[in-house]
């Protein structure tokens, strides 16, 4: 666990010399030019997972284009033995050849976000993602994204023995989020919670209706990656509560590249003044993560809303 540092205690956890300013350096949010997806669903191993995986991709999916304005045509899905309409299969070949093209052609200005659906286990030195046909270990999954690009780098892995996989990611200026840590084999929460947490915001969206003007990320209060992180993991947390158990996974977050997650218990309270400051982020899990905004599309009028495009009539 990644030791964190009180706002308050800032300027004596972060070196500092006489040739610095008051000010700390400040970090403007960057949205990227454009967003892409790649879910990689594992072996289900029964057709109870089967359907289970099945919801939670749907809802995810359905969040990445209405939530994250993310195009339909730039999400990805690795899923099964064989390829599908719309989907490859989650074969270790078809595994490196879609990430060499996502690696190649994702540019600085864009994002790449990754999740894992499914189960693992942690062997030896290793964790390993159950895939059909040969699984891949952390070490592996990492070096596919070893030389990525991309401005805004997110990855999700909601599988079990998850947490092994945060240091072989971890790299400044990305975001690793972990269900559980290294040591925790059993099947997580985490994945169903997630997908619950997108399902409400999904809804709030509809309820609240599209508004006078677009959104806009540098003016509306969006929702960053810690926000929802936070919002899953309290999800996980009381559900254990709920069914009177001892919990028996701990989601990690790193984005300050130590490699270290850190619970989200244990995460500093962010104020606004350390949220943009560069040295902040060097010390702090979960800064670059609360300054990395969900961009979120206004829903299509409808069509007897009066900002919808009156219809052309054909001679």
């Amino acid at each position: 666990m990644a030791m964190q540092v009180p706002a308050q205690e800032l300027a004596s956890a972060v070196p500092t010399d006489e040739s610095q300013t008051a000010a700390p350096a400040e970090v403007a949010p960057a949205f990227p030019d454009r967003r892409h997806a790649l879910i990689v669903v594992g072996l289900p191993g029964d057709p109870t997972h089967r359907e289970q995986f099945e919801a939670i991709l749907q809802i995810w999916q359905d969040w990445l284009v209405k939530f994250a304005a993310v195009d339909s045509a730039d999400i990805m899905v690795l899923d099964g033995r064989d390829a599908t309409e719309g989907r490859l299969p989650a074969t270790q070949e078809s595994i490196r050849s879609v990430t060499d093209q996502l690696v190649e052609r994702i540019g600085e200005d864009e994002a790449l976000w990754v999740f894992w659906l499914g189960h693992g286990n942690q062997e030896r030195r290793h964790g390993w993602f159950h895939l059909p046909g040969p699984d891949m270990n952390a070490a592996q999954w990492a070096a596919r994204f070893a030389e990525l690009k991309a401005g805004e780098q997110v990855f999700w892995m909601t599988h079990s023995a998850s947490g092994s996989f945060v240091k072989p990611f971890s790299l400044p200026g990305r975001i690793v989020i972990s269900a559980t840590d290294e040591d925790e084999i059993n099947e997580p929460r985490f994945p169903r919670q997630l997908a619950e947490v997108m399902r409400q915001q999904l809804a709030e969206r509809a309820t609240a209706g599209p508004t006078a003007e677009p959104a806009s990320p540098a003016k509306d209060p969006l929702v960053s990656i810690l926000d929802l992180f936070r919002r899953t993991a309290d999800r996980v947390g009381r559900s254990f509560d709920d069914d009177q158990l001892l919990p028996t996974e701990h989601a990690l977050l790193d984005d300050n590249g130590d490699g270290v997650g850190t619970e989200v218990a244990d995460l500093a309270m962010i104020d606004s003044q350390s949220i943009h400051s560069t040295a902040a982020q060097a010390v702090i899990d979960g800064l670059l993560a609360a300054r990395t905004i969900i961009m979120t599309p206004e829903p299509p009028p409808t069509p007897d809303d009066p900002a919808a495009p009156a219809a052309t009539q054909q001679p």
